[in-house]
């Protein structure tokens, strides 16, 4: 049986985030720890910082949307210029590990242990009270969802188990969607595990623009991932100027992660 309509705010039917997963490097530094890293991965991965981010957060000003960045720990100690101008434009700033490490690689000690220290660094960084967490690679543990909570943080995003904000474990779970995500259809690094050859920008965008006009139909949310590295290039940065222009036009709230998941809470809601 289909749940009754969400209630978003203003009576809006539907809610749209813009995220941006800011990893740069710190994936294949993880993957590579008992190894030595690919150059080239490094380097196509260090378009991020060095010029993905800065398109990325120009498009953002120009079509007028407030996002959210989730930053590895490590990220942030190496480019602190990336973090400061995030937060001097307004976005939400949220965790994504201290070197981009899925928590199902660590035990409960060593979790907790990098997610406060990743928290700690972005606090000093300028990035205001951090209150969400999104799970590099997109799983999690339960030992994970516990430190959350210890922690005081408000909500996770990194679950796929409603087209709408839930409770899960605990704690507000914000969902995310692979069909929502750039990496499949953009992330190819050649070596051992390439991925696939690129899709053109302009045919991914229509697929995230029917997935917006599917959220504003049945009242759901559609949370956007791309990543600086990826969707900074740009042909995929243009493309993405055009869906957020979109996204205006189609009348769903527009709102960061941390402003969904304080919606949720607000209305005292349990599932």
């Amino acid at each position: 049986m289909i749940a009754a309509p969400y209630a978003w705010p203003d009576g809006v039917r539907g809610a749209f985030a813009m995220t941006v997963d800011v990893d740069g490097p710190t994936p294949h530094l993880w993957k590579s720890r008992d190894g030595r890293p690919r150059p080239a991965e490094l380097e196509q991965r260090g378009y991020g910082p060095r010029r993905g981010i800065w398109r990325v957060l120009d498009v953002l000003a120009d079509a007028g949307v407030t996002g959210s960045f989730y930053v590895p720990g490590a990220y942030a100690q190496q480019n602190p210029a990336v973090v400061r101008e995030i937060a001097a434009r307004g976005h939400e700033i949220g965790l994504h590990g201290w070197m981009h490490e899925p928590p199902v690689d660590l035990d409960r000690a060593t979790f907790l242990d990098v997610t406060r220290r990743a928290l700690d660094t972005l606090h000093d960084l300028g990035g205001g009270r951090v209150t969400g967490y999104r799970s590099p690679s997109w799983d999690m543990t339960d030992a994970a969802f516990d430190v959350l909570l210890e922690l005081g943080l408000a909500y996770d995003s990194s679950m796929m188990g409603d087209d709408r904000p839930y409770r899960l474990a605990g704690i507000t779970e914000v969902p995310v969607s692979w069909a929502l995500d750039d990496a499949p259809f953009y992330r190819y690094v050649g070596g051992p595990d390439p991925g696939h050859p690129p899709h053109r920008p302009r045919e991914v965008v229509q697929r995230w623009a029917d997935e917006v006009d599917a959220a504003a139909r049945y009242g759901t949310l559609a949370v956007l991932t791309v990543h600086d590295w990826l969707s900074g290039r740009p042909a995929a940065a243009a493309a993405l100027a055009d869906l957020l222009a979109h996204v205006r036009e189609s009348g769903v709230w527009i709102a960061t992660v941390a402003e969904i998941a304080s919606w949720h809470d607000a209305q005292g809601a349990v599932a």
